[in-house]
């Protein structure tokens, strides 16, 4: 009878706590802004995104929020605020491309504080449905517990793309990475398989196949893709990459190319060509424009100076002086050949080094990562996303995206108006994803963490977010099915010197 009466007593206040709440009638105003987890105050959000759900970070004995728009309001009891879908979606259509109101009160020994309100400013720029990213844990050593995962952004759900344990195990491990789509669409797609099992997963107008791309003419397998939107080609950079630590510089690792060219695929013909092999130039990142006749990577010159020096013990000792220029070359998809060189961005005449570069499906501007060195800016703290107006060649920072960590890995939306991208913003060790939207003016608004069911999802979640792509529909194949291609002979992909 005494534990009874014991879980009696806690389900009480429970049971108070469920009834409807209420705005008080009464409170006292600070002039503040309430702290919240996530940080969603005052952020452009796309019409059709799932609820942000937040913890009101106060200290207090009760809670009431109310968000409100048109005519039309949500009230939520306690410090998460988390409205249920449909709820959400009426306010947001309630909204009509205007703004939320969000306004917190908070009661302590029986006074009411409402808080400053804050705004959600409801864009009508709708964003794609879904994107997909890697979850890795962040060590250097546990990568074979790694997924290719896929979320809905206008919900919650998320599935398995390809478990890397479906075809590995700890003792015969292999990493996937990389993967990529053609127009935001998942018929035309592929990731890579390193080590055991090693291949690139290619699907061709939905036929799924595992390649071997290394050949005697090329440097190695194929690394980072870009599928050209219009024409029937991959372009790669291909790497030979080294890793070292730091030991006092909180930048910690630096992902290094000892060698990088850029070839393309042709997946009619199956066979590889080399657009650009010079012997002293890094070149990597390539991206093609949305009509897939100019092709765009990052390029720095690197000249081994101590003929005593290996090239990567070179690159260690002088790993600052590594900077990366974004460069374009024109194509002419009816002979497959190349146009001299061109330098979009020169970011080595500012001290710099640029990389990523994406191109928004309007063709109106470059996005590319800035830093003081180096290609691999998803290191490096001091990285920020930068824009580059194809039409004007102004080029200016997304102060408003930006934060003090690393920012990298981005990607447009398949409508030129959002950029998702991953971020260390939050506690430095974790990338996490953050989405903006950049209006037809290249203005960028503040960016905000990927929306949770729970908002305290990511304090407890061990893993990071890599490599994020906008997505219009998932991935249909089961992750066993996949496993059964990555399980299978790859097949052997030729050089050509005319690429057909």
């Amino acid at each position: 009878m005494k534990t009874l009466r014991y879980f009696l007593t806690l389900l009480l206040p429970l049971a108070l706590s469920c009834s409807s709440p209420t705005v008080p009638t009464a409170s006292s105003s600070v002039d503040e802004l309430p702290s919240i987890y996530p940080d969603y105050i005052d952020v452009t959000i796309p019409c059709n995104i799932a609820p942000l759900t937040f913890e009101i970070k106060e200290q207090g004995d009760e809670y009431v929020t109310r968000l409100s728009s048109g005519g039309y309001e949500i009230v939520e009891g306690g410090n998460i605020v988390a409205p249920s879908i449909e709820k959400w979606q009426s306010l947001i259509a309630a909204a009509n491309g205007n703004e939320v109101k969000v306004e917190v009160f908070v009661e302590k020994q029986g006074q009411w504080n409402a808080y400053k309100p804050f705004n959600y400013k409801v864009s009508p720029d709708s964003i794609d449905n879904y994107i997909s990213y890697r979850l890795i844990p962040p060590s250097y050593v546990c990568y074979e517990t790694l997924t290719i995962s896929q979320r809905n952004l206008t919900n919650y759900d998320e599935s398995v793309i390809y478990n890397n344990m479906l075809a590995a195990t700890e003792n015969n491990g292999s990493c996937i990475n990389c993967h990529s789509y053609k127009n935001y669409r998942t018929d035309n797609m592929q990731f890579h398989i390193r080590q055991e099992n090693g291949g690139t997963f290619f699907m061709h107008n939905g036929k799924p196949v595992k390649l071997n791309m290394a050949t005697d003419s090329t440097l190695s397998a194929g690394v980072y893709p870009a599928f050209n939107p219009v024409y029937d080609v991959v372009a790669y950079s291909v790497n030979k990459t080294g890793q070292i630590f730091h030991t006092r510089n909180s930048n910690k690792v630096e992902v290094q190319d000892v060698a990088s060219d850029v070839i393309i695929y042709n997946p009619v013909a199956n066979c590889v060509t080399n657009i650009s092999n010079a012997p002293n130039d890094l070149e990597v990142f390539p991206w093609w424009s949305p009509d897939g006749r100019t092709l765009y990577y990052g390029s720095a010159h690197f000249e081994v100076m101590d003929s005593n020096n290996t090239v990567m013990k070179e690159e260690i000792i002088r790993y600052k002086d590594i900077k990366y220029d974004i460069l374009r070359r024109s194509w002419n998809p009816d002979t497959y050949e190349f146009g001299p060189v061109d330098t979009v961005f020169a970011a080595t005449k500012l001290g710099k080094s640029a990389t990523f570069p994406r191109i928004s499906p309007d063709g109106r501007y470059l996005l590319f990562a800035l830093g003081e060195y180096g290609c691999f800016h998803v290191w490096h703290k001091d990285a920020d996303l930068y824009l580059h107006d194809l039409k004007t060649n102004e080029s200016w920072p997304l102060t408003e995206a930006n934060s003090d960590d690393a920012e990298s890995y981005h990607s447009w939306s398949s409508n030129s108006r959002w950029i998702l991208f991953s971020s260390r913003r939050e506690d430095t060790n974790y990338t996490r994803l953050f989405i903006a939207h950049v209006d037809a003016d290249g203005k960028a608004s503040k960016a905000f963490v990927l929306p949770q069911e729970s908002p305290d999802f990511y304090p407890m979640f061990d893993r990071s977010y890599n490599v994020p792509e906008f997505m219009i529909e998932p991935v249909r194949m089961t992750p066993q099915e996949i496993a059964e291609i990555v399980k299978s002979e790859a097949v052997k992909v030729t050089y050509s010197s005319t690429g057909r």
